[in-house]
């Protein structure tokens, strides 16, 4: 049933939650985990592209889910991806589509009701986008 899992991580806590959600649905049904980092950026004018966080930290997020994962007894691999600021569910969903997910898990920072309305939100968006089921774990 959710054999290819694609779960979003950002290293909040809601997306350690997700991590651990992800690895539980992959232990039930001898699925594989592919863990996701959305690397965002976005422009300064004339200063050009501004990085919200470096590249190391990013893989070093990656690499020590994969790790956890693996050493759990659970199949799993994962990219760092970059996006425009506020187009990482596009990635997110564009990432479970290249590898044929049948689930994509994300974490939901709780943000209140007015924030998600006004802003708007990863999960949200993610929910709104993709074509198979989506896990969002609180």
């Amino acid at each position: 049933m959710f054999d290819h899992i694609v779960v979003a991580v950002d290293g909040s806590g809601s997306s350690k939650k997700a991590l651990d959600a992800a690895r539980e649905l992959a232990g039930l049904t001898s699925g594989t985990v592919r863990v996701l980092h959305v690397r965002e950026h976005g422009f300064a004018g004339r200063a050009g592209e501004v990085e919200f966080e470096g590249r190391e930290e990013a893989h070093a997020m990656v690499d020590e889910a994969v790790a956890g994962l693996q050493a759990a007894g659970t199949t799993a691999t994962g990219p760092v991806r970059g996006a425009l600021h506020g187009h990482a569910a596009r990635e997110i969903v564009d990432e479970a589509t290249e590898v044929g997910a049948d689930v994509i898990v994300v974490g939901s920072r709780g943000h209140s009701e007015l924030t998600e309305i006004l802003l708007g939100s990863t999960a949200n968006k993610v929910l709104h986008l993709a074509s198979v089921p989506v896990l969002v774990v609180h």
